[in-house]
């Protein structure tokens, strides 16, 4: 039985690498704003604005990056040595909160893969369990919160991207445009259910340790 909940742990543990590379990183749906609201009327009177949705993964990210993607060419655009927007410095703070609690999140679950092949004991993977669980609402509650200051107009999409006196067209674009949602793809979801897998797979075997352990109490006869 033991060699049963390591072998699982394991499996669920290690389901967290493809999770987070290959299902959706980010959820983003990008409209006109206030200042293109003139324009939409006037190409479409009943139109209450006009906009896109998206969704990224890291996968895809990457593939962005390597040309490879149907998104590489508008992307091009914005191409070039990377500085951080000044833009989001309000936001600093949250994002680094959000990317370092995603990365401890799979160094738990890498502990939890080496812990559980090296011990069979019960009590440090529902420690690490509940550890990734807690990065994983904290990483949730970190992105979400600077994700609605984004939503609600305080930073705006020109002012994150810049302006490049060269490409005149794309400064006007970027000045109708307005983020209408950004949320968190569906990995956070297997994130939690992954680490909430790992608490309650283990925890079962270590209350049926506990039952088997226990010594039957003995009741003494009076003669």
């Amino acid at each position: 039985m033991k060699y049963v909940m390591k072998i699982v742990n394991i499996l669920i543990a290690a389901a967290i690498f493809p999770a987070a590379y290959f299902l959706e990183l980010i959820f983003i749906q990008v409209g006109s704003n206030e200042n293109a609201q003139w324009l939409v009327q006037l190409l479409s009177p009943d139109s209450p604005g006009i906009g896109v949705e998206e969704s990224f993964s890291i996968h895809e990210i990457v593939q962005i990056a390597q040309g490879k993607h149907i998104y590489s060419n508008i992307f091009s655009n914005f191409s070039g040595s990377f500085t951080w927007p000044e833009a989001l410095d309000p936001l600093k703070g949250r994002l680094i909160t959000f990317a370092v609690c995603f990365v401890l999140c799979l160094l738990i679950a890498l502990f939890v893969i080496i812990f559980s092949i090296c011990s069979s004991k019960r009590l440090p993977v529902l420690i690490a369990g509940a550890a990734g669980l807690i990065s994983a609402i904290i990483m949730i509650v970190s992105f979400n919160s600077a994700a609605q200051v984004l939503i609600s107009g305080e930073i705006s999409v020109e002012a994150l991207f810049g302006t490049n006196p060269d490409k005149w067209i794309t400064n006007i674009l970027l000045g109708f445009v307005g983020v209408d949602t950004l949320m968190l793809g569906g990995f956070h979801s297997a994130f939690i259910m992954i680490f909430v897998g790992i608490i309650v797979w283990t925890g079962a075997f270590a209350l049926i340790e506990i039952g088997e352990n226990k010594e039957p109490v003995v009741k003494k006869v009076k003669h």
